[in-house]
């Protein structure tokens, strides 16, 4: 079992998840526990950040699919999928939402860092309180 601060690879930490870890943001793996991927390095494609100490993390979410917009960056991505489905953004706006109303508690999320190709920190479980 990892512990905050602990260094490991891609194949350990997908290990740990039990689930190949293919994407920023992944809502309630196999059920259980919310995973997010982040990343602080320089050139980093997302403004990911920690605040407070360690305390408080903003994470910037998913884009919009390339596809979709000449520039993702200027685009959010939609809470639902056109078939009606909510996205990775929309499940975790809507676990954020029901704390914030009192309907459940914060959904707790597991947080990995990207430090270089391959390697992971395990930065520990963060309550999600708003989106």
């Amino acid at each position: 079992m990892v512990k905050p601060g602990d260094i490991i690879s891609y194949n350990e930490m997908c290990m740990e998840e039990g689930y190949s870890l293919q994407r920023g943001m992944n809502y309630q793996v196999n059920g259980g526990v919310s995973v997010i991927l982040m990343s602080l390095r320089k050139n980093a494609p997302y403004a990911d950040r920690i605040e407070d100490d360690g305390k408080i993390l903003i994470y910037e979410g998913h884009d919009v699919p390339r596809n979709l917009a000449w520039n993702p960056k200027f685009v959010d991505q939609r809470r639902t999928t056109p078939a009606g489905k909510l996205t990775q953004n929309g499940k975790f706006e809507a676990a954020a939402i029901k704390f914030k109303n009192g309907i459940q508690s914060a959904e707790l999320i597991k947080v990995y860092e990207k430090i270089k190709d391959g390697i992971w920190a395990y930065n520990g479980v963060f309550e999600l309180q708003d989106a």
